[in-house]
C-alpha cells in the first residue's frame, strides 16, 4: 500500500516540449528522463459499485508486464476501513494498492488489504468486474529534486476510450516521491509564471466514466464549512476557504461545457465565499496578503460576471417577455442580440479560467492555506486574532456584517434601487458569515434567520434584476442599432415589465425586514 500526493496541470500539446525545456526544470533534473507507453484497462461492476465507493481499479500494460493498481479517495478509505474492520490511516489524497499480475484482468487477491479482499468477496466482486473504459498514453517521467523534496514529472500525451468515444489527455502529473508536500504548489507556481497552463480537475479516472455515460459536466453546490468552538480563527479561515476552492474547482468543466447556466452561477458563488471570508477573517490576515487575494479574487469575479448577467437577463426577463408578448418583433431581435452578447461573454469567462493568472491564485491559496503565511503577525505582546479560539470571536463579527446591513436599510428607505441593490449584498455577507459559524450554534438555531436573509434577497431580486438590466440594455442598444432596430421599442418594454416587478417587491420589502427583525440575531441567543 502506498499513498499517493500528486498535483496536475493541463497544458496543450504545443507547450508540453516548451515544458521540457524549461531552465528552472532543468535545474532541479536528476538523472536522465525515461519514456514508456501505458495501456490501461479500468474495470467495474455493471452497477458500478468501485465508482460509487470512490474507487479505482485498472490493469496497466507496460511492455510485456501487468500491473493491477487499486486507487482510493481518502473518504472511501475511511468507509471501507470501518466496514471491513481494517484502520486505514494517514490518508493523503489517494491511498493506491499496486501489484504486479499475471494477465490482463484483475486479480483481486494480489490486493495487500486482507479486510479489503473480504469486502471484496463478500460483494463478489471478482465475478461481477467487466471492462469500462480504457486509456492510452505516451508518458516521459523526469525526478526533479528541490532542497529536502523529491518530485517525479510524468508528461502524458493520449487519449481515454470509451463506448466509441475518445477523450485527449495532455497533461503533467506532479507526484511527491518525498519531502514537503508544498513543494508540489512552489513548483507548479513556478511553470504556471513560464507557461500557460490549468490546474488539472477530475482524475483519469473520473474522465472515463463520463465519457462512457456521455455525460456532460454537471453543476456542483459547495459544501458547507463545519466550524467547531475548538478551532482558532485561522483554522477556521482555511476550513472556510477550502469549502470555496473546492467549489470553485468543482465547476470549472461546467462552465466550459456551457450545458448548465447554473455552472458559472456556482463558480461565482464559490468565489463570493472566497471573498466573503476574507472580509470576514480581515483581523487575522496580513494586510499584503489579505490585499493581494482579495485583487485577485474580484479579477476572477468580474471575469466571470457577464456570462452570469446575460444568462439571467435571458431567463429572468427576455424570455418571459416573450411568452407574454410572443408576436413582438423587436423582442425577437433583442432575444438575439442578448444571445450573441452572452457568447462573447462565456468566451470570457473561458479565457479567465485558462489564463494563468487564476492558476496562480489557486496555487497561492494552497499555498496561504498550507504554510499559513496569511496570518498577521503578532503585535508585540498580545496575542495573535488568528490564534484565538473562533467561538470567541464568532459573536463579534457577525455584530459587524449586521450593523453594515442595517446602515444600508436606513440609507434606503427612500426606495433608491443603488441603496436597495446595496441592503441586498449585505443581506448575503452577513448570510454567508452566518453558514461560517452554524456548527458553533447550532444548525436548528441559525436555519430561521437564514432564511429570512435568504428571504430578504429574493425579495429584492428584481432591484437587483434591474440595476444589472439597465446597465446591459445600454450595452446592447448599440447592437439593436446596427441590425436597424428601433432600440426604443424594446428597451421601453423591458424597463416597464422591470419597474412592474419592482414595485411588486417594494410592497414586500418592508414586510419580510420586519419579519427579519423579529428573529432575534442566533449568536446573541441564550443557551
Amino acid at each position: 500500500m502506498g499513498h499517493e500526493i500528486e498535483l496536475k496541470l493541463l497544458l496543450a500539446p504545443s507547450q508540453l516540449k516548451k515544458l521540457t525545456r524549461l531552465p528552472l526544470l532543468r535545474a532541479f533534473a536528476v538523472g536522465r528522463s525515461q519514456s514508456r507507453q501505458l495501456d490501461s484497462t479500468y474495470f467495474d461492476t455493471s452497477d458500478f459499485l468501485l465508482r460509487d465507493r470512490g474507487m479505482a481499479l485498472r490493469v496497466r500494460r507496460i511492455g510485456d508486464r501487468r500491473f493491477q493498481t487499486l486507487k482510493m479517495a481518502p473518504e472511501a478509505a475511511a468507509v471501507l476501513a470501518e466496514e471491513a474492520g481494517e484502520r486505514l490511516n494517514g490518508v493523503q489524497h489517494f491511498l493506491e494498492f499496486e501489484s504486479e499480475i499475471s494477465g490482463d484482468l484483475p486479480e483481486l487477491s494480489a490486493i495487500d488489504a486482507p479486510g479489503l479482499r473480504d469486502w471484496f468477496a463478500e460483494a463478489k466482486l471478482g465475478d461481477r468486474l467487466e471492462p469500462v473504459f480504457t486509456t492510452a498514453i505516451a508518458r516521459r517521467t523526469r525526478l526533479l529534486r528541490m532542497a529536502d523534496t523529491e518530485i517525479e514529472l510524468a508528461l502524458d500525451l493520449g487519449e481515454i476510450r470509451a463506448q466509441g468515444r475518445s477523450a485527449a489527455i495532455c497533461e503533467a502529473e506532479l507526484e511527491l516521491k518525498w519531502g514537503q508536500p508544498t513543494r508540489l504548489f512552489e513548483l507548479a507556481m513556478m511553470l504556471a509564471e513560464a507557461l500557460p497552463l490549468r490546474l488539472g480537475g477530475p482524475t483519469k479516472a473520473a474522465r472515463g466514466y463520463d465519457l462512457f455515460a456521455g455525460r456532460e459536466p454537471l453543476p456542483a453546490k459547495g459544501q458547507k464549512p463545519s466550524v467547531t468552538s475548538a478551532m482558532s480563527a485561522a483554522e477556521a479561515f482555511a476550513k472556510v476557504m477550502r469549502c470555496a476552492i473546492d467549489q470553485m474547482r468543482a465547476n470549472e468543466e461546467a462552465v466550459f461545457a456551457e450545458a448548465d447556466p447554473e455552472g458559472v452561477h456556482q463558480l461565482r458563488v464559490g468565489v463570493r465565499r472566497a471573498r466573503a471570508a476574507l472580509s470576514v477573517f480581515k483581523p487575522a490576515m496580513h494586510e499584503t496578503a489579505h490585499a493581494r487575494l482579495g485583487e485577485e479574487l474580484r479579477w476572477l469575479q468580474r471575469e466571470l460576471g457577464p456570462a452570469r448577467d446575460f444568462d439571467v437577463f435571458l431567463e429572468d426577463t427576455v424570455q418571459p417577455l416573450l411568452r407574454r408578448l410572443p408576436s413582438e418583433p423587436s423582442l425577437r431581435t433583442l432575444e438575439q442580440a442578448v444571445r450573441r452578447a452572452r457568447d462573447e461573454a462565456y468566451k470570457r469567462a473561458h479565457a479567465s479560467l485558462e489564463d494563468p493568472r487564476y492558476a496562480r491564485l489557486l496555487l497561492r491559496l494552497e499555498l496561504f492555506l498550507a504554510e499559513g503565511t496569511w496570518k498577521r503577525p503578532r503585535d508585540g505582546g498580545r496575542p495573535s486574532f488568528a490564534d484565538a479560539p473562533i467561538g470567541d470571536l464568532a459573536a463579534a463579527l457577525l455584530d459587524k456584517r449586521q450593523r453594515q446591513l442595517r446602515k444600508l436599510h436606513r440609507k434606503a428607505k427612500g426606495g433608491d434601487e443603488a441603496a436597495l441593490h446595496g441592503v441586498r449584498i449585505a443581506a448575503k455577507k452577513l448570510r454567508y458569515a452566518a453558514e461560517f459559524f452554524r456548527d458553533l450554534y447550532g444548525r436548528k438555531t441559525t436555519r430561521p434567520y437564514t432564511d429570512a436573509l435568504a428571504e430578504l434577497q429574493d425579495t429584492l431580486g428584481a432591484v437587483n434584476d434591474a440595476v444589472v438590466g439597465h446597465r446591459l440594455l445600454d450595452e446592447l442598444e448599440p447592437r439593436l442599432a446596427k441590425s436597424g432596430e428601433d432600440a426604443s421599442l424594446p428597451v421601453g418594454i423591458v424597463m416597464g415589465w422591470q419597474a412592474a416587478r419592482i414595485e411588486d417587491d417594494l410592497k414586500r420589502f418592508e414586510a419580510v425586514w420586519s419579519a427579519l427583525r423579529a428573529h432575534k440575531p442566533f449568536w446573541r441567543q441564550k443557551n
